[in-house]
């Protein structure tokens, strides 16, 4: 009888067969706390006194005995060591195979790319045709792609347009950011005139139907997260093989990101708590299932209150013009509530835009 492959799945016996047999391939002495703090991403310190009262330990020691099993059918009985009590105990690989279970592993692996393999195929109308012409060019993949896609096979679509000025150097660009490669690229700000950047792309972002690209721009500011618009490059940008690549700081684009809405940071803007009231249960579901920020939090629930029925949740973040664009987007269904400062600047844009419709008869 054929056994199951012990890698593959999400179940606890395929997570913890993973780990332990990278324990075990390493040949160094192990127990059942080092597994399960690999699986908790913790130190064998942070678990509890008894190991038992983490989640799925049975599984675990169950696990051990299969693997361990597993391996001796191949290698032989005298393969492994072990030392200690049950509770305590220590195992260590020591059998002449490296990888006794390969095989075992190479079949997930092609399992998981011929997975792979099908979603490309299945998810093609997804990304842009210029994306797939630039990454399967030559490829068999390609001509299997266009036969799906003529014959009405593809089962994974956006609803955005993808047909954006430039997007076809998006391909090349992502490459120049992975290779580390200086960019010259002939831009034009808008209502500006044209400049050529010596640009070193950190990070691409789209927004809104827009794609961004974030960098290094030589002379100018800030010196890292300077803003280029995809559509706003002149022509397709040259490779500078010459001149050094400057990267940003480890996890600069985390930070960068992490406090506003979209992608735009504005002069003298600081973060602010905001509360903001949704006045129908409608438009209070779209934000708490789409939230604005990842620093959403609800302060009310949607109920009836002394004055009236609504909800109201927080975010923290510099008001920038796509917060602002969001909450206006919703119309009379959100109200900014605090800050007094955010809900004046709220303010203040609404009536502008009411200045644009005035009253007729």
């Amino acid at each position: 009888m054929q056994r199951s492959n012990l890698f593959d799945g999400d179940s606890y016996k395929a997570e913890f067969s993973r780990i332990t047999y990278r324990w075990l391939i390493s040949r160094r002495w192990f127990t059942y706390a080092n597994i399960m703090a690999d699986r908790l991403g913790c130190s064998v310190n942070e678990l509890p006194s008894n190991l038992s009262n983490c989640e799925g330990y049975g599984e675990l020691k169950k696990t051990v005995g299969i693997l361990k099993k597993a391996i001796c059918e191949k290698v032989g009985n005298d393969c492994f060591e072990e030392e200690g009590n049950n509770r305590n105990k220590c195992f260590r690989y020591i059998g002449k195979d490296n990888d006794p279970l390969a095989d075992m592993r190479n079949a997930k692996a092609i399992n998981n790319l011929r997975q792979y393999w099908k979603f490309c195929q299945d998810s093609a109308g997804f990304f842009p045709k210029s994306w797939l012409e630039y990454f399967f060019m030559d490829c068999q993949d390609l001509l299997d792609i266009k036969a799906r896609r003529q014959k009405g096979e593809l089962v994974i679509n956006a609803s955005l347009d993808r047909i954006l000025t430039n997007i076809e150097f998006l391909p090349f660009i992502y490459e120049a950011i992975t290779n580390k490669k200086v960019l010259q690229i002939n831009y034009k700000p808008f209502e500006e005139e044209s400049v050529m950047l010596l640009f070193h792309p950190h990070y691409l972002k789209e927004y809104n139907g827009r794609w961004h690209l974030f960098g290094h721009a030589e002379g100018k500011k800030p010196v890292y997260g300077y803003n280029i618009a995809l559509d706003r490059i002149q022509s397709k940008p040259r490779e500078r093989s010459k001149v050094k690549y400057v990267p940003a700081p480890k996890h600069f684009y985390d930070e960068f990101f992490k406090d506003i809405v979209g992608v735009s940071h504005m002069k003298d803007v600081q973060k602010e708590h905001i509360i903001i009231r949704a006045r129908t249960l409608y438009i209070f579901k779209l934000m708490d299932t789409k939230p604005l920020h990842q620093s959403y939090n609800v302060v009310k629930p949607f109920g009836l209150y002394d004055d009236g029925e609504y909800a109201e949740f927080s975010v923290d973040v510099e008001p920038n013009n796509e917060f602002y664009g969001h909450i206006i987007q919703m119309g009379a269904g959100l109200e900014i509530i605090s800050p007094d400062t955010i809900r004046h600047k709220m303010a203040q844009r609404i009536h502008e835009l009411a200045d644009l419709y005035p009253k007729t008869n």
